[in-house]
């Protein structure tokens, strides 16, 4: 039997289709969506559907609704770029490495004083996490997949780590620059085999408690992460 797919399905899809479109820069800012009634026919969905796709891509910055001219795309500076979906249709449509140059530097701008917070403030379980994250990347260094996942934990962790809620948002930014890293950087097994060590200087940190060690080591593997990513994309 075939599945039913339900309107929060439906709606998702479309919101999925548009916002592609919109990252995509086939509407650019300033200009509008097709019409209710044309992406209704074009979709095969409802208008419930459409006004529901509408609300949804408003929230995350990137439509607004206009008196007489419909629903506008709203300029690239008021998107909201943390949000799991914009960040996925962003990667979509980086064609010339420029989203990850861009992703690099804000994990260069964050992710050091999250090391030193964790190194500072995390609890014996907390670090017990963050290890066995870096204990999950060294087992799977032979598997891109695995040691992608494990690489995402790890980072993820200290995140947590830190004790202050405002930087968990930043683990949808590290999972999705770490995927498209590693698809630059590290395609062969031992690319990952030579990043364990790297981490395991910023591990050994915040086990140690010590903060400025911690962010001196996280900012030293991403300053090499980015050269390593300008070395590839400026020979592409």
């Amino acid at each position: 039997m075939a599945s039913i797919r339900t309107p929060r399905n439906l709606c998702g899809q479309v919101v999925h289709d548009l916002g592609s479109r919109i990252l995509a820069g086939e509407v650019k800012p300033g200009e509008p969506l097709p019409q209710e009634t044309t992406l209704c026919e074009e979709m095969g969905v409802s208008r419930t559907v459409v006004r529901e796709a509408i609300k949804s891509l408003a929230a995350k910055g990137l439509v607004e609704s206009r008196a007489k001219r419909g629903t506008i795309v709203r300029p690239a500076r008021v998107w909201n770029y943390l949000d799991p979906e914009v960040l996925e249709w962003q990667s979509q449509s980086d064609v010339n490495g420029q989203l990850l140059r861009y992703l690099t530097e804000f994990r260069q701008a964050i992710e050091p004083t999250a090391a030193a917070l964790a190194a500072e403030r995390a609890s014996d379980d907390e670090r017990a996490l963050i290890q066995e994250a870096w204990e999950e990347m060294a087992r799977g260094a032979g598997s891109v997949e695995a040691f992608h996942l494990a690489d995402t934990r790890f980072h993820t962790e200290i995140l947590h780590a830190t004790g202050n809620p405002f930087f968990a948002p930043v683990a949808n930014v590290i999972s999705v620059s770490l995927e498209a890293s590693l698809e630059v950087t590290n395609r062969q097994p031992v690319e990952n085999l030579a990043s364990v060590p790297v981490h395991q200087k910023v591990l050994d940190a915040i086990l140690a408690r010590k903060p400025k060690e911690a962010s001196e080591a996280m900012r030293s593997h991403l300053k090499d992460a980015a050269d390593r990513i300008e070395r590839v994309l400026g020979s592409g």
